[in-house]
């Protein structure tokens, strides 16, 4: 049976195209979960392991808040995002506009939850996401 070269080309590009949507192995984090699917760190030994749980966002904040505020050395205040673009919670991030990642720094101080990831606007730091960009939660003003 010959297989045409479309079809071949085609299924690969399906394959590749569908490896985002395929869960995060054992081996791309340590044993506390540390480490997002992108394989960037997200800890240290200093904090404690509730704070990596990886468990789904809660909804309530609070805790979060209290914890940049008690750690606001860790925390820088990012750019504004330009004029004309607002992040609204339930909402995708505006096209074009990603927000500014955290430092591991900063990182290693907040919750981790799988799927998700953390960025700043100006002074608020925003849980995105991360296949889709939707923005899960603004905390605002919490970086003065």
């Amino acid at each position: 049976m010959k297989i045409s070269k479309r079809l071949i080309a085609g299924l690969g590009v399906l394959m590749l195209s569908a490896t985002p949507f395929l869960p995060v192995s054992a081996d791309q984090h340590d044993d506390h979960g540390r480490y997002d699917n992108h394989g960037d760190y997200h800890g240290d030994e200093h904090h404690d392991h509730d704070n990596h749980r990886g468990g789904p966002p809660p909804r309530d904040f609070g805790p979060v808040r209290q914890t940049i505020h008690d750690n606001h050395g860790y925390f820088v205040r990012g750019a504004p995002p330009p004029p004309g673009v607002y992040v609204v919670r339930g909402r995708p991030l505006p096209r074009g506009y990603y927000g500014e990642r955290l430092d591991n720094r900063a990182l290693s101080r907040l919750p981790y939850y799988p799927g998700y990831e953390w960025r700043r606007a100006g002074a608020d730091v925003v849980l995105i996401a991360a296949g889709t960009g939707i923005v899960y939660e603004v905390l605002q003003g919490v970086l003065y």
